[in-house]
C-alpha cells in the first residue's frame, strides 16, 4: 500500500440542538494510512489519526468512521468518537439499556473531550476477516456529528482510491503529502490464499470519567474459517460426520476462553456461509442460507448463547472467491476462464460457457480443486472485556 498523508479540513457550523447551541469544530485533521496487508485470512489495516484540533461541547460528539468500499460491497469499521461529558453519559446509558435486545456497534475508541484529555493522537489498528473485494477497495472516512437525537452527516472523504493489499506486513512507514484529487490507482495487490486460521484482533478504548478513574475497554474480534462436510443433499449439520469434529475445534478455540472471565461480554457472532458456483443458483442460494442458519443454531444450543446475538448471512455462489483462486493458482486456463466470468453474467450462461471451455477439462479441474475451497463457513465473534482502574 502506498503511504499517503491526507489532510482533511472541515469546519462545522453552529447547530441548534435540543434547545442548546452546540458548536463543534475540526480543522486540520490528519489521517495517515500506514499499511494494509493480508495474513492468516485477515486484512490488517493501520491508520494514524491526529484529531487534536477537534473540539466539541458537553452535549455533542463527532464520529470518525473508516469505510471500505468495493464496486458492490461496503464495510463500515468501528468508529472513533470524540464526545462531550454529558453526551458520553447519555450514550453510555443508551448502550446499557439496548445492549440486551438490540446491541449497538462497538466503537474503536471513545475519547472524552475535557481538560484531562492529554492527546488525540490515535493509532487505529484493526484486523478483519478478508474477503476478495477488499483487495482493491476504496478507503473512506465518514464524519458525523451527534446531538440529542440522530447522527448528522458532515461529509465523506476518500483517503485512498485503492488499498492495493499486500500479502505480508510492510517493514517501513514513510508518509508523503498527496492532494486527494491526485491520488492514483495503486499497483495490483499480491494474492493471499483462502484458507484456515483463527485471528485475535485487540482494540483498546480508554475513556476518562470523573476524578482520576477510567474505564478500559479491551475490544477484540476472533475469527475462523470452517470447512464443514455434509452428506449428499443434506443441510443439517452433523458434528461427527467425516472431518467436522476437527473443524469444530476452531469454534472451541474462539468461544471457550470467553466464558472464563466474568468481565467478558459477547457483543455479536457473525456467521456467513458460502456455496460454490456449480449447479442451480436457487438451489445454491437455499443451500448456503440453510447451512448458515442450521450451523448458527447448533452453536447457539451448544454454547447456550442468546440467538439475538447472531448475525447470519450467506453467499449463494462465491464467484469472487473463484476469481481470487484463479488469479492466485494461475492454472493454464485461468485467463480464458476469467475472461468468460467477466464477459457473462451469473444468469446469462456464465457456468455453461465455463463448462464448454476446452471441452470441459478446465471446469472439471475447478470442480475438483477449487470449488471445495469455496464451500466454507466464516465465523466472527466480537466481544469486549471491561475493567475499571485509576490514573493515580
Amino acid at each position: 500500500m502506498k503511504y499517503i498523508l491526507y489532510i482533511i479540513r472541515i469546519v462545522l457550523p453552529a447547530v441548534a440542538l435540543c434547545a442548546h447551541l452546540s458548536t463543534a469544530s475540526a480543522e486540520g485533521i490528519r489521517i495517515i494510512p500506514h499499511s494494509a496487508y493480508v495474513r492468516n485470512d485477515s486484512l490488517h489495516l493501520s491508520l494514524e489519526m491526529d484529531l487534536n484540533a477537534v473540539r466539541v461541547n458537553t452535549l455533542t460528539s463527532i464520529y470518525f468512521t473508516p469505510i471500505l468500499k468495493g464496486e458492490q460491497d461496503k464495510l463500515e469499521l468501528p468508529p472513533v468518537i470524540i464526545t462531550g461529558t454529558k453526551r458520553y453519559r447519555f450514550e453510555r446509558r443508551e448502550r446499557t439499556l439496548t445492549s440486551r435486545e438490540t446491541p449497538l456497534a462497538i466503537p474503536y475508541l471513545v475519547l472524552l473531550d475535557n481538560q484531562k484529555t492529554r492527546s488525540k493522537n490515535i493509532e487505529y489498528n484493526i484486523s478483519i476477516p478478508f474477503t476478495t473485494w477488499m483487495g482493491d477497495a476504496l478507503l473512506l472516512l465518514r464524519q458525523e456529528v451527534k446531538d440529542c437525537c440522530d447522527l448528522q452527516l458532515l461529509g465523506t472523504d476518500t483517503l485512498t482510491r485503492n488499498l492495493a493489499v499486500a500479502s505480508q506486513p510492510e517493514t517501513t512507514a514513510v508518509a508523503t503529502t498527496i492532494p486527494a484529487d491526485t491520488i492514483e490507482r495503486q499497483p495490483a495487490r499480491k494474492q493471499q490464499p483462502i484458507g484456515q486460521g483463527t485471528v485475535v484482533m485487540p482494540l483498546i478504548a480508554l475513556v476518562m470519567t470523573s476524578g482520576n478513574t477510567y474505564i478500559s475497554v479491551n475490544q477484540q474480534t476472533r475469527s475462523a474459517l470452517l470447512y464443514i462436510d455434509y452428506p449428499l443433499g443434506k443441510d443439517d449439520f452433523y458434528p461427527d460426520y467425516k472431518n467436522n469434529r476437527k473443524e469444530l475445534k476452531k469454534v472451541e478455540e474462539i468461544l471457550n476462553p470467553l466464558f472464563t472471565d466474568e468481565t467478558t461480554r459477547i457483543h455479536r457472532i457473525r456467521i456467513r456461509g458460502y456455496a460454490s458456483p456449480d449447479g442451480d443458483y436457487r438451489n445454491n442460494e437455499q443451500l448456503a442460507a440453510n447451512r448458515s442458519r442450521l450451523f448458527s443454531e447448533y452453536v447457539c444450543d451448544a454454547y447456550d448463547i442468546p440467538y439475538h446475538l447472531f448475525d447470519v448471512t450467506s453467499v449463494a455462489e462465491d464467484w469472487d472467491g473463484l476469481v481470487y483462486l484463479l488469479n492466485r493458482t494461475q492454472p493454464a486456463y485461468s485467463r480464458e476462464a476469467l475472461d468468460l466470468i467477466h464477459r457473462y453474467g451469473i444468469f446469462s450462461g456464465r457456468e455453461k460457457h465455463l463448462m464448454e471451455l476446452q471441452g470441459g477439462a478446465p471446469y472439471k479441474d475447478m470442480f475438483r480443486r477449487l470449488f471445495p475451497k469455496l464451500r466454507r463457513i466464516e465465523v466472527v465473534v466480537e466481544y469486549e472485556i471491561e475493567r475499571k482502574g485509576s490514573d493515580e
